[in-house]
């Protein structure tokens, strides 16, 4: 990132956000990420959906910006 960015970013979000690199998993550690990453995906496509989403749309095949969603009242 350029300086000017930088600066921009930290003015806007300084101190509260910090990044995090992961360090090496075991196989044990990457399936655990791996299936809560899955689990959080899924509940905010079914958030966005208003319904379980299908296997397409899980995998990226069906676009979901066609779907139509539901209406929050």
């Amino acid at each position: 990132m350029g300086q000017r960015i930088k600066n921009n970013f930290n003015k806007r979000f300084g101190g509260r956000i910090r990044i995090v690199y992961a360090q090496k998993l075991s196989v044990e550690e990457k399936q655990l990420v791996n299936e809560k990453l899955y689990k959080a995906m899924m509940e905010v496509l079914s958030g966005i959906l208003g319904r379980e989403p299908t296997q397409r749309e899980i995998l990226g095949l069906d676009d979901i910006s066609q779907c139509k969603l539901k209406k929050t009242q």
